[in-house]
């Protein structure tokens, strides 16, 4: 069962054989796999449940309701906003579908640079295809793509670039285009419509809008306590207490360290909180003569990824489409006063495409501030900006090919490019420094990384602390490097890597 802040009308004080904490693409597939092997399983969400019918449909409703302090997470300096979901279901609730492998290279990566166990691209297959067939993943065929995911596909083509379908976890999809404000008909195969719900089925107990806050570690038993939250008025209003031999943390790769951090546990090699990853993303904006109708349709079922690993050092970009919605259109279109208002009225003419980048000198960390919350730093390396930078000529370049004319970025100050002899030239001598340019982020990762080294890793290969026995990490914080792909699969299959592992060799954790 789920029971929201609204129903919980005393303390909780429960005990179980694991406390999961955190509902989306990590503990949602460990919670099914335990629960299924008859383990008492209490997940424990931040955030609060939202089913499909109660989906208001608008970015005010869905940032104040469905994302991480409203849509306004970022970096200490307001240089990068990182996105996340913060409901039952985690990001998978308000991400754009989009499901990929992790690139071979990566694991590869993973195996020779970190000592990760079972990782090789033979080994993990098994656990892609066990998600891609469960979430009904799938690329779309030529005729559901829109205008944004033509410009790509037709773009890319005309200059001769690798662009493709890209899989989508989706049933009987209508094309609606509110991935991003949550799926009004279920179409979207999320993690509480999915693994949590079956989970539930064998069992389980997701106590929502619960936010942990400690976790004491005793022998064997581990206690997690946080605080109930009303879900109209934001304050506490009971607190919680969780006994299990078996903790989960699944909080994302923000609040996963955060947690740990005003633990106290599973840092004496003092990597908690370090090599945090962004696919830092910027985006190119193409005003065509045409209506483009940036709302309407799949908002992300094509890419290009031409350009990564492509020079074989690990890193590069790849461009996807993004939704031009309403407020994400009005924050990211330049200019002020009448060349804003003249840039909104273009709105319908326009399709947007965003490059990411897959680091590999670029880190961030999350340390807990003065009020016991996320602090976000990121520092950007070299190498990254320049492909960056290429990223940015590239996409416009597709733009124009398609037809645009003239692509705007996302610098403060109004670049403007109508042809391909521009877009080298002017891009070249655009600044890039904090906060000269928007940034986004909405795959945080590696803050707990995973390894064989406890002196360099926070957890070993099965997801299992180096410091103390029976307490799991389990999400988007254990990956070991910046992944290159959209990270949903990866994480959906490393946790039921991991929950496998846990529930085949329970008597020797618990």
């Amino acid at each position: 069962m789920i029971l929201r802040g609204s129903d919980i009308t005393k303390p909780i004080r429960e005990t179980a054989d694991v406390c999961i904490i955190g509902s989306g693409c990590g503990g949602g597939p460990v919670a099914k796999i335990l629960a299924e092997a008859g383990k008492r399983v209490i997940v424990v969400e931040a955030g609060s449940h939202v089913t499909p019918e109660e989906f208001v449909l608008t970015e005010e409703s869905a940032f104040s309701n469905l994302y991480q302090q409203r849509a306004g997470q970022a970096t200490e300096d307001q240089a990068v906003l990182v996105l996340q979901g913060k409901a039952v279901g985690g990001s998978t609730v308000i991400n754009w579908t989009t499901s990929l492998r992790t690139p071979d290279f990566v694991l590869d990566a993973w195996q020779k640079r970190f000592g990760v166990q079972g990782i090789s691209p033979k080994e993990i297959e098994p656990y892609f295809e066990r998600v891609e067939k469960y979430l009904n993943i799938h690329a779309e065929p030529d005729e559901r793509h829109n205008n944004l995911n033509r410009v790509i596909l037709d773009g890319a083509k005309k200059l001769g670039y690798r662009a493709h379908a890209n899989g989508r976890n989706v049933k009987d999809c209508n094309a609606l285009g509110a991935c991003g404000v949550g799926c009004p008909i279920g179409a979207k195969q999320t993690v509480d419509l999915t693994y949590i719900a079956d989970a539930i089925k064998s069992g389980t107990t997701v106590f929502a809008n619960c936010h942990a806050d400690t976790i004491k570690a005793s022998g064997k038993t581990k206690r997690v306590t946080g605080s109930v939250i009303d879900p109209v008025s934001h304050k506490a209003k009971f607190d919680f207490s969780i006994e299990a031999p078996v903790v989960v943390v699944a909080a994302s790769a923000i609040h996963s360290p955060v947690l740990l951090l005003k633990s106290g546990v599973a840092n004496s090699s003092g990597e908690v909180g370090k090599h945090l990853t962004f696919h830092l993303t910027t985006a190119v904006l193409g005003v065509f003569d045409r209506p483009m109708y940036p709302w309407k349709g799949i908002p992300q079922s094509a890419m290009c990824d031409e350009f990564l690993n492509k020079s074989g050092d690990g890193g590069g970009f790849w461009i996807e489409s993004v939704p031009a919605t309403a407020a994400l259109a009005g924050l990211s279109m330049s200019g002020f006063g009448k060349r804003h208002r003249a840039m909104i009225r273009s709105y319908p003419n326009v399709a947007a495409s965003i490059v990411l980048v897959k680091e590999i000198d670029s880190e961030g960390r999350v340390i807990v501030n003065s009020y016991g919350r996320p602090s976000i730093s990121y520092k950007q390396g070299w190498k990254d900006l320049q492909y960056l930078k290429q990223g940015l000529k590239e996409a416009a370049k597709i733009h124009i090919a398609a037809g645009a004319n003239e692509v705007y970025t996302l610098h403060t100050k109004e670049t403007r490019l109508t042809s391909v002899e521009e877009i080298d030239k002017k891009l070249s001598a655009a600044s890039y420094g904090t906060n000269e340019i928007a940034f986004y982020s909405a795959h945080p990762l590696g803050t707990c990384r995973m390894g064989e080294d406890p002196r360099a890793s926070v957890v070993n290969s099965h997801g299992e602390t180096h410091d103390v026995k029976g307490l799991f990490v389990i999400d988007g914080s254990i990956t070991c490097t910046s992944l290159g792909v959209n990270p949903q699969v990866t994480l959906l299959a490393l946790a039921e890597k991991h929950g496998e592992w846990l529930a085949e060799n329970w008597k020797s954790v618990a």
